[in-house]
Formats: C-alpha cells, sequence, structure tokens
C-alpha cells in the first residue's frame, strides 16, 4: 500500500508539472514597449534683472545666447506617469524637439533635470516671440519659478532656474528635428517614476559661451501653426504578470508535497 501511495504520488506530481510547463508556455512573454509623448508644458526663461519678460503660451521656444548677449532657457515637462508604469524597467529614452530658427551655426545644447517646481502662465510674445513679453500670473521667468503678475513671486534659488549637471548633450544643427538619448535621461526618468514628486520636468541649455547662438525651437502650443511639438519617446520592458494557473499549480503541487 506504501508503494501504491507513493507511485500515486508520482503520478500526481508529474501531472502536476506537465499543467505548469503548459501553463508557462502559453503565458504571454513580455517584450519591450515604446510610448511616444507630447510635452504638457512648457515656457522660456528669458535673461532680465527684474524677471519681468516670459514667454508660457507662445509657438516657441528658444536656448542658448541672443546678438545682444542676454540668455535664453527653456523648461519642459512631460506626464510620464500617464504613460508608462511604474514598475517598468526603462531601456532607453529620447528628448526629440524640432528647430525652427538658429544662429550660429552647429551648437552643443544640454539637457538638464529641473531641482524646483515651475509653471507657466498665459504670456504670448508677438511675432518672432525673441524678445519675450512681460510675464503674467503664474509664469516662468529668469527671476521667479511661479510669477504672480505683479513683479513678485516664488523666486528661484539661483537666477535662471534650478538645474542639476547636464543628463544628455548634443551638437545640435540649424534646423529640423534634435534628439538627445543617454543614460543620463533613462536615469532621470527612472527617479521620476520611482518618486512622481521629484518629476518637474527638464531644462534646455544653448551654448551660453557667446553671443548669437540662440535656437528657437517648436513649442508645446505650436502644433496649432503647423510646428512640431517637442516629444518623449521611452523605450520599456514591462513587468510580467504570473498567470493565474500556473500560481495555483503551484499552490496544488505544494498541497501534495506537505501530504508526504
Amino acid at each position: 500500500m506504501i508503494r501504491d501511495k507513493v507511485s500515486e504520488e508520482g503520478l500526481a506530481l508529474r501531472g502536476i508539472a506537465v499543467a505548469i510547463l503548459a501553463v508557462s508556455l502559453a503565458a504571454p512573454i513580455a517584450h519591450g514597449d515604446l510610448v511616444s509623448m507630447s510635452a504638457s508644458r512648457d515656457a522660456t526663461l528669458y535673461e532680465s534683472f527684474d524677471g519681468s519678460l516670459a514667454n508660457g503660451a507662445g509657438q516657441y521656444l528658444f536656448a542658448g545666447k541672443t546678438n545682444q548677449n542676454l540668455a535664453r532657457r527653456s523648461v519642459i515637462w512631460f506626464d510620464i506617469g500617464a504613460f508608462v508604469p511604474s514598475d517598468a524597467t526603462i531601456t532607453s529614452v529620447r528628448l526629440i524637439l524640432n528647430v525652427s530658427q538658429a544662429n550660429g551655426g552647429n551648437r552643443t545644447m544640454t539637457v538638464h533635470r529641473a531641482l524646483s517646481a515651475w509653471t507657466t502662465g498665459a504670456s504670448d510674445p508677438d511675432g518672432t516671440e525673441a524678445p519675450g513679453t512681460p510675464s503674467l500670473a503664474g509664469d516662468a521667468t529668469w527671476l521667479h519659478r511661479s510669477a504672480d503678475g505683479a513683479g513678485g513671486g516664488t523666486l528661484w534659488q539661483s537666477a535662471g532656474g534650478d538645474f542639476a549637471a547636464a543628463s544628455a548633450s548634443l551638437l545640435t544643427t540649424t534646423s529640423g528635428l534634435q534628439t538627445w538619448s543617454s543614460t543620463g535621461l533613462v536615469a532621470d526618468v527612472r527617479s521620476y517614476l520611482a518618486n512622481p514628486s521629484a518629476n518637474l520636468g527638464w531644462f534646455i541649455l544653448g551654448d551660453e559661451s557667446a553671443t548669437g547662438t540662440a535656437r528657437r525651437f517648436d513649442s508645446a502650443e505650436s502644433a496649432a501653426f503647423g510646428g512640431i511639438v517637442p516629444r518623449l519617446e521611452i523605450e520599456f520592458t514591462p513587468i510580467p504578470t504570473p498567470a493565474a494557473g500556473a500560481v495555483l499549480a503551484f499552490a496544488a503541487l505544494k498541497r501534495v508535497r506537505r501530504r508526504r
């Protein structure tokens, strides 16, 4: 009878093993996914002694130095958590912007993780938008991460914005699509997913070592004018969910072993 019992348990174990193998083979295999998202908001910081200039709703962004030796810096934010699972494994990140006008030939431009929260207002300069326009409530300016529209507001810790060391660098051309991709951007996105409150966006800086290096990019509002909206492409591998059948089979195997 002992031999018969062992034989029965052996058959049961083999049956369960076959069931586990079948469920495992039938379960979907996690492949890499790709999402492409448009910028949710962006703005240009115009260098000025009083932080009175802004561009929160225009069709362009600017970065670099003007012919008057004044700096321009862009800030940009993407709602990453709405598109990528928090437990995904990020494998590649690409930030893509379109240059519609440029000075000074090919220039290196860098992307930096923002260290302070910022907002955008309704300021919208006329014409080329290069000079900016008086700031309104909610605008990000050279001095303010959120202006009050009356000359004051919440200040950056440093004039020109608060940002980390460069996450990516690119020798940009004078027209067309520009793509930044680096392990630094991957690290930024991973940190944003692990801690959503840390997602404060990025700064885009041009070559500020010389005059006449400014780039003009299409902004998040440019689609209505035929522009190419900034976008972020993220490749990731989702964490696979165990098949319910496999879980049940393993549970049954555990019960058989316990009876022995």
